[in-house]
């Protein structure tokens, strides 16, 4: 027979237990119904929804039915759906094909005020609203484990940024501001496979869905956010690319005339004449612009590479990893490097620089892309930096059990050095000369792609991009 004392204690065991067990069960729950408000049109005063057996509902419980389509438009503060006039906000759903201008969605439709106007939202779940982002973020015929480390990136975006629009009536919008959203139009089976597949995974800091952030092409190593939007995030810094490749935006160039720099720096509401000459001030340790300086003829004036980028636009400026000259004479180079930003807390992993052997000549990044180390050794490097060291001894001896002799790899360009500042005048169009696409914070997404394509899977990619991160569920 139990004692009294011992059966209190197996009974709060249980108690205890059973509580866990009902917050883990809600917790699971509630991150499996996620739904988001997704803004797709903001302050329009009429337009398309398609949909067959449309209803329109408003608060007071009027309805309007559309047997398939409608033209709305916004009439004295509410909207006119043929000939009843509704108060906003109104509700749209259908037995199928909901949609709007074209667009079908998933979910429901809600159209909110917005000045004389109305705002188009939809309004779904989670998992459905990444299969219509993923392919819209990443080609859908990439590997799929490139899509798989998207897919985790754009749930932990959606589910981080969630809130972020409520000002304007909804969570997210539907262009670049967020994430490209392209509703059931974009949908496609092997990007559906990657959402699925990853189903519930987010990337955790400290428990907590961190902050990421992606972009096309890094040039060949990410930026550091506090260069680009400020702050100091142990995950977020330089990191040069694990496998070297290439992308439509390897390489660019644009031309911008003195008159055009002048109205971008106006923009900026800096004021310094006639631009005659312009210099990159100060670099960060892979080579990429952090300051520039513009002298005019009324004076001279510092800015960051980024805000100037975004001023310019970024598809003008497509990334900071620029040189600069004029029409006509040589690039030049970058100068000063950016002081290196403060210690990361020891449970971060630190930025790695690229390693080569003079044995050989044979960079690391070249040994992978020869398929010197497996999966699990380049995991293995990622998680524990200090042991690159001994697995490029490692490697050296594996080349040189294959051929004999250390073989002929080629060496990667180098990172261009920093020599004293220059300031780029004369006359003619200043001349951007860049590699890659992009802010350069966080994942670049050809870089996953390569990683994916040399047999890396979607956890080893999002550990080079994002050190110390955990995938989470």
């Amino acid at each position: 027979m139990i004692s009294r004392t011992r059966f209190i204690k197996i009974f709060l065991a249980l108690l205890i237990a059973a509580s866990l067990i009902i917050q883990i069960s809600d917790e699971s729950e509630a991150a499996s119904n996620i739904n988001l408000k997704i803004g797709v049109a903001d302050g329009v005063s009429s337009g398309n929804v398609m949909g067959e057996g449309l209803i329109f509902a408003d608060a007071r419980g009027n309805r309007g039915n559309v047997r398939n389509g409608a033209l709305i438009k916004a009439s004295g503060g509410g909207l006119s759906v043929g000939n009843t006039v509704l108060t906003l906000p109104v509700t749209a759903t259908a037995n199928s094909g909901l949609g709007w201008g074209g667009t079908r969605y998933r979910g429901k439709l809600t159209f909110i005020g917005a000045g004389s106007g109305f705002t188009v939202v939809n309004e779904l779940d989670l998992e459905s609203y990444l299969r219509g982002v993923l392919p819209r973020e990443m080609g859908a015929d990439w590997p799929l484990d490139a899509l798989k480390a998207q897919a985790i990136l754009a749930r932990t975006y959606a589910i981080k940024n969630r809130g972020r629009f409520s000002r304007r009536g909804y969570d997210l919008d539907a262009g670049e501001n967020s994430q490209v959203y392209g509703g059931v139009n974009a949908e496609n089976a092997r990007t559906d496979r990657a959402v699925s597949e990853t189903a519930g995974m987010v990337l955790t800091w400290n428990g907590q869905p961190a902050d990421v952030f992606y972009h096309s092409d890094s040039g060949g190593a990410t930026a550091d956010v506090a260069h680009v939007w400020g702050g100091s995030i142990p995950y977020l810094q330089v990191r040069q690319e694990a496998v070297n490749y290439t992308s439509p935006n390897s390489t660019w160039q644009t031309a911008l005339s003195p008159s055009e720099v002048t109205s971008i720096l106006s923009k900026m509401n800096h004021n310094v004449g006639s631009v005659r000459s312009i210099g990159v001030a100060q670099v960060d340790s892979a080579g990429r612009a952090v300051q520039m300086t513009f002298t005019g003829d009324r004076g001279s004036v510092n800015v960051k590479a980024h805000d100037f980028r975004m001023a310019a636009g970024p598809r003008v400026i497509r990334s900071t990893n620029i040189q600069i000259s004029r029409a006509g004479s040589q690039p030049a180079v970058n100068v000063q490097p950016a002081a290196a930003p403060p210690p990361a807390p020891a449970t971060s992993t630190p930025a790695e620089q690229p390693t080569s052997s003079p044995a050989t000549g044979a960079s690391f990044t070249e040994m992978t892309r020869a398929g010197v180390f497996t999966s699990a050794e380049m995991m293995d490097m990622l998680k524990n930096p200090e042991k690159r060291q001994e697995y490029i001894a490692i490697g050296l001896e594996r080349m040189r059990g294959n051929t004999g002799a250390p073989p002929a790899v080629p060496t990667p360009a180098p990172v261009p050095a920093a020599p004293p500042a220059t300031q780029i005048g004369g006359s003619g169009d200043f001349v951007f000369t860049g590699r890659g696409w992009g802010h350069g914070v966080g994942l670049s997404q050809y870089g996953a792609r390569a990683m994916a394509d040399s047999g890396m899977n979607y956890e080893t990619i999002l550990t080079h991009y994002f050190p110390g991160t955990k995938i989470s569920k």
